[in-house]
């Protein structure tokens, strides 16, 4: 080939590519860049020193429009004709199809125009990897860590903000949904129908001996919530069972009062219940005995969806038929799955720790947090010995499990503040008909969270300090 170089100097340059030339495949700068080598020649000459080269990517051998922005890369040091520069068209530019290189040059101590080269040179295959930075040209296994965070991956949480459309069914684990169709779900029947994590500690230790004033002996391992009930679990279960609310689980005082975290729309039959803002993770309150035991008949069922029957709040842990509320006799079944914690099994999972695990003389603690002195009434998260009780929070319930440091032998936190939780039905004030209330709250102060403090509360009665917290036997 002949050109005319910027010195009118007539000279034949060869660059030799295709076949005879090395396209390297290692990255350079950037993901999309790769190094390019050839030899220059002038009059059968190897070229030498530095010159500047004009790269243009077509997809056409002969005619067309560039596909990428040409690049200029001067002073590209030549030895003995051969060269290697770095070339980068970006990702978009090689998209698989042949691409040809339209090659120019002038020297490098000039500002003249650039001579073409031709013909174009034909890419050989190694630039096309670049291609498989792309999704279109992907074939076979790529890392985790080269998928976009967009993209959904199998073992791992999912927050999806758009439609989505499945073809088939949705399973679950067995234990809760089957072969739903979601086109034929509203929104409200779909949060009727999640079920909620509750979060369990267990206590072991079975058969311990009782505490001075009798109590805490339990003969059983059994598991008890880590946290109080709060109200997005609260607000699950009456969107499942209460779009008509024949048992009142819902306190119609709830909307207005701060103290509460759940409000109601709609009309009965189509009620929907929200979490007010701010209130999700503050425990569940102005809720009776009888709502939690039917809470706890809807844990026993596997949290189903419908009205309150015997399938989903009248039956299953407790049996609450007209005849047993009548006579406040109401008592756990054998074979309860989840129930509301007896008086013992409250105090046990507060106060006890064996004193060869490191517990106080007689394997109690005089306060729920493993301590001998009366808890510290400060803002969360506070120390080890914190809790909320009257009156540094405003006196308003904090989120359940703020207090991070503050917890049990076992492993529960809040049972020295927050509120005061209702446990199960105790024969020792059978004539009363009344139900004990155990632990601290913001109500009152820190000596309410002892051993020997608790109260006692007819089953009618819901207060915005009381809440409660569920047991369950232990999973084999």
């Amino acid at each position: 080939m002949k050109l005319r170089t910027p010195t009118v100097l007539v000279a034949t340059l060869l660059l030799l590519c295709g076949a005879t030339s090395r396209v390297a495949a290692q990255v350079a700068v950037t993901p999309s860049a790769f190094t390019y080598q050839g030899r220059l020649l002038e009059n059968g000459v190897s070229a030498q020193g530095a010159h500047d080269l004009k790269f243009s990517l077509f997809g056409d051998g002969t005619d067309g429009a560039p596909l990428a922005a040409s690049l200029t890369n001067t002073a590209v040091a030549i030895s003995n004709g051969v060269f290697t520069t770095t070339l980068d068209f970006g990702v978009d530019a090689l998209t698989g199809a042949i691409s040809w290189l339209e090659i120019a040059v002038r020297p490098g101590n000039s500002n003249g125009e650039f001579t073409i080269l031709n013909p174009r040179q034909k890419l050989t295959p190694s630039p096309y990897s670049i291609f498989t930075l792309k999704a279109a040209s992907l074939s076979g296994s790529l890392p985790d860590s080269q998928l976009s965070t967009n993209v959904a991956r199998l073992d791992t949480e999912q927050t999806f903000r758009n439609t989505v459309t499945f073809a088939g069914g949705i399973r679950g684990d067995g234990s809760a949904l089957s072969n739903v169709v979601a086109t034929q779900l509203s929104a409200r029947l779909m949060e009727r129908l999640w079920r909620i994590p509750i979060p369990f500690v267990t206590v072991t230790n079975a058969g311990n001996p009782a505490d001075v004033n009798g109590k805490g002996a339990v003969a059983y391992d059994f598991r008890i919530g880590k946290y109080e009930v709060n109200n997005i679990q609260y607000a699950a279960f009456l969107n499942a069972v209460a779009a008509d609310d024949p048992h009142s689980l819902y306190n119609t005082n709830s909307a207005a009062d701060i103290h509460s975290g759940v409000e109601r729309s709609g009309v009965a039959g189509e009620y929907f219940y929200a979490v007010k803002p701010g209130m999700g993770h503050r425990p569940a309150v102005l809720v009776d005995f009888y709502d939690v035991l039917r809470f706890c008949n809807w844990l026993h069922h596997g949290q189903p969806s419908g009205a309150q029957d015997a399938t989903t709040t009248e039956d299953g842990a407790y049996t609450l038929t007209p005849e047993a509320l009548a006579a406040e006799n109401v008592l756990r079944n054998p074979g309860a799955r989840y129930w509301l914690p007896s008086d013992d099994e409250w105090y046990k999972a507060a106060y006890h720790q064996p004193v060869d695990l490191g517990g106080d003389f007689g394997n109690y603690w005089p306060y729920p947090y493993r301590n001998i002195d009366a808890p510290i009434s400060e803002p969360p998260p506070g120390g080890v010995n914190s809790a909320n009780t009257c009156c540094e929070t405003g006196r308003l319930a904090t989120d359940v499990g703020a207090y991070t440091q503050s917890r049990t032998f076992y492993g529960t936190y809040d049972q020295g503040g927050n509120v005061q939780e209702w446990t199960e039905w105790t024969s020792e004030f059978q004539p009363l008909r009344n139900r004990r209330i155990r632990g601290g709250s913001w109500y009152y102060n820190e000596f309410y969270t002892g051993t020997n403090d608790y109260e006692f509360d007819t089953t009618d009665y819901d207060s915005e300090s009381i809440g409660f917290r569920v047991a369950g036997r232990v999973e084999r």
